[in-house]
């Protein structure tokens, strides 16, 4: 892949814009994966070094997140540790499931997502009793880390619906949370990749800054603005990428 001052600047740019959409609900990776491979760089690889710039953001959003007195480790630990379980499979499994029915499925999923956004909003922007057993959220967040190791794009509404619904937190509560499982489970999966020569070093660390400078203002505006803002933003980036899953898929 060509690099330049114009290339670099845009990586950097495309970094911010996930980052913040990353931190305040998910589908940043949506967008990075289609850039990278827009400039030449092979699917996998660009799934790859999307890991390094995931794991910064996800750093730089938990402290951003904790300096507002909103992250909770005592409930994201135990989470981060199932979900990282379950990213070594995906992540293993990343080259034997036809992405074409992949893309159908996760497109209904976070279809009816959307729709719960927009007409259940006591769902996301209250805190409430859950009805799970302890293994019901282990099965629910085992299966998450396995899709987030496989392909990592929308596993933020995966992750935001399991927290909501499987633990009973708010969305500003799950977004903090969720940074801390994001980048704990990608730091095993970037080492898998890395291993294998599947990360560009130099591209996913100008990714990473744009990323780290996303995150802070994302988590910076989910704290100020609350959980209705959150709910609105969230469901219009769900419709956009679950209607480009089907196009892919299509």
């Amino acid at each position: 892949m060509e690099h330049s001052l114009f290339l670099w600047t845009g990586i950097f740019l495309v970094g911010i814009i996930a980052g913040f959409f990353n931190t305040i609900g998910g589908g940043g990776s949506l967008l990075v994966l289609p850039f990278l491979s827009f400039l030449g760089m092979d699917v996998a690889v660009a799934n790859g070094t999307n890991r390094l710039a995931i794991v910064l953001q996800s750093i730089a959003g938990a402290e951003a997140y904790r300096k507002k007195g909103v992250l909770c480790f005592r409930t994201a630990l135990p989470l981060a540790g199932i979900t990282t379980f379950g990213s070594v499979f995906g992540t293993f499994l990343a080259i034997t499931i036809d992405r074409q029915y992949l893309n159908l499925s996760v497109a209904a999923f976070i279809s009816l997502m959307a729709i719960l956004l927009v007409f259940k909003p006591e769902m996301w922007e209250k805190q409430h009793e859950t009805r799970l057993s302890k293994a019901g959220i282990f099965l629910v967040f085992f299966a998450i880390g396995m899709y987030g190791g496989f392909i990592q794009a929308g596993v933020g509404f995966f992750l935001t619906w399991g927290l909501a619904l499987a633990v009973g937190v708010d969305l500003v509560g799950g977004n903090a949370i969720k940074m801390v499982i994001v980048g704990l489970y990608n730091v095993i999966s970037l080492a898998i990749f890395y291993r294998n020569g599947m990360v560009d070093i130099p591209v996913g660390l100008i990714m990473a800054g744009g990323s780290m400078v996303g995150a802070v203002i994302g988590a910076r505006f989910a704290v100020a603005k609350g959980n209705t803002w959150i709910r609105w933003i969230l469901a219009a980036v769900v419709i956009v990428s679950a209607v480009k899953m089907v196009f892919d898929a299509l």
